[in-house]
């Protein structure tokens, strides 16, 4: 975590080095060497130890009488199991753990994270969470599981304490665990605003519906990596949410095929990445201001059945995401179109869209379903191809035009963007054709590839000249980085 992070470099700012000692010694010329931290007032004192990493501010109990106690009211603990010989300290670690749970006084926790491995000491990790939520505990993060000791296919499930899931006090709540999780029949988190889990396994379509049944002001939920093998459908209805973001799981965990029913009433932004093994239907989504779909390569969509399940995938997002403002898109989305063309007279109409990003991969012009997109895009102004643009070798012109040209292009578009330019023969051709289209652009921007673009400064000069001809917006400005 980046908190964990930024504890470690305070700690190490702290250290004081024998020769600095040394020299602020000679400095005081034998005045006397007071000891000003330990005179300032408590919660001072309890402020820089909760700055610490916990292991460093426990042992400021052996500094003297006045630091003794002060470490028991810190208000963040953090336990992390790690490092190459964490199994020949696991007694050590969890040793360590119960001594500062049962030191500390009866103080409310800020924050509490643990991870380690759960081996065969559930029932006391258990009672560690048990402890934080009885401390009130605000941002809990818990990671369970390691890639040593995965328990994915563990077939009996891991069962955190039921006062976590009705914890009035939590506001954050991170799950990193590789275990197979079951969650109790009731659940209240009445006040929790974000919830990220990672790498959970469900057993049944009900343990997992009972997370998002409890929620009623969660605002940013993220689902990355889970395994959804046990699970057939899940409804996520979280009024106040305002980010979703599901990242599926990573080649080789096995095939999921879960349908998300997922209603959006105050949905603000919308992340999703992975290769479409799962159906997601958007609903009441007129508040979506932004989705990020990162659909991944077409080396891992086998032909047949499978090219024909993403194409019909692909179709039910878009409709569902119809109302968002601002789309990005990998080339894909536009690839898995093409694989049931039936699909292409029945695409949504994106009538709120000003903004249309490429990303991940270069766009290829000669897909022909990308005219069909951008037909349906009627106040797009924006157009951004990220990773740049090519043409597909040995593809005649008429193949790749945009024909007939989308009514933005004479209406609406006033700004392209592209970047990772290389200033092939197929590039120059898509830049004229665009600037030629563009009735009222004001502004193309072009940003040129260290490794494909060559010639520099006067190359760049060159190309420009060439395509300032070809504007039919007189006012359209080229610029080139």
């Amino acid at each position: 975590m980046e908190i964990v992070r930024r504890r470690r470099a305070i700690g190490e700012t702290m250290n004081v080095s024998p020769l600095a000692r040394k020299a602020k010694n000679q400095k005081l010329n034998g005045k006397q060497n007071t000891d000003r931290i330990s005179n300032l007032p408590d919660a001072i004192l309890q402020r820089i130890l909760t700055l610490l990493e916990t292991k460093d501010a426990v042992k400021t109990s052996t500094l003297s009488k006045r630091w003794q106690y002060l470490w028991m009211s810190i208000t963040d603990l953090v336990f992390m199991e790690d490092g190459p010989d964490k199994r020949k300290k696991r007694v050590q670690f969890m040793n360590f753990v119960e001594r500062v749970l049962v030191l500390r006084d009866s103080s409310d926790l800020t924050l509490f994270v643990l991870s380690c491995d759960v081996l065969n000491d559930a029932s006391r990790i258990n009672a560690w969470i048990s402890a934080a939520v009885m401390h009130k505990v605000q941002v809990l993060s818990i990671g369970l599981g390691s890639e040593e000791d995965s328990r994915c296919n563990s077939e009996e499930p891991i069962v955190l304490p039921h006062c976590l899931f009705t914890s009035e006090s939590l506001t954050y709540f991170n799950l990193d665990s590789c275990v197979l999780l079951k969650v109790p029949s009731s659940i209240q988190f009445s006040s929790l605003k974000t919830l990220k889990i990672r790498f959970a396994v469900f057993p049944d379509d009900r343990s997992m519906q009972r997370l998002f049944s409890g929620v009623p002001v969660l605002e940013d939920l993220t689902l990355d990596a889970c395994c959804w093998w046990n699970v057939r459908s899940v409804c996520i209805s979280a009024p106040m949410l305002k980010t979703l973001a599901i990242y599926e799981t990573v080649d080789g965990l096995g095939q999921d095929d879960c349908q998300f029913l997922i209603f959006g009433m105050s949905l603000k932004y919308f992340y999703y990445g992975g290769k479409l093994k799962n159906e997601y239907l958007f609903y009441k989504t007129s508040s979506l201001m932004k989705a990020v779909i990162y659909l991944g390569g077409k080396d891992s969509i086998k032909k047949g059945k499978r090219q024909r399940e993403v194409s019909y995938r692909v179709h039910k997002l878009l409709r569902g995401l119809s109302l968002v403002k601002k789309l990005a898109i990998t080339p894909y989305i536009i690839e898995g179109l093409s694989y049931a063309e039936e699909l292409l007279a029945h695409l949504p109409v994106f009538c709120n869209l000003t903004c249309l990003k490429f990303i991940g991969e270069p766009m290829n012009f000669a897909s022909g379903t990308l005219g069909n997109i951008i037909q349906k895009l009627p106040c797009v102004n924006s157009l951004i191809f990220n990773e740049g643009i090519f043409l597909s070798p040995y593809c005649e012109e008429g193949e790749w035009r945009l024909d007939p040209v989308a009514p933005c292009f004479s209406t609406h578009l006033k700004s392209i963007t592209i970047r990772e330019f290389g200033g092939t023969k197929g590039e120059l051709h898509v830049v004229t054709f665009l600037l030629e289209s563009a009735l009222i652009l004001e502004r193309l921007v072009i940003s040129c590839s260290l490794d494909k673009f060559s010639g520099g400064v006067g190359r760049q000069k060159e190309v420009h000249d060439q395509l300032i001809l070809s504007r039919r917006s007189r006012t359209c400005a080229i610029e080139f980085s």
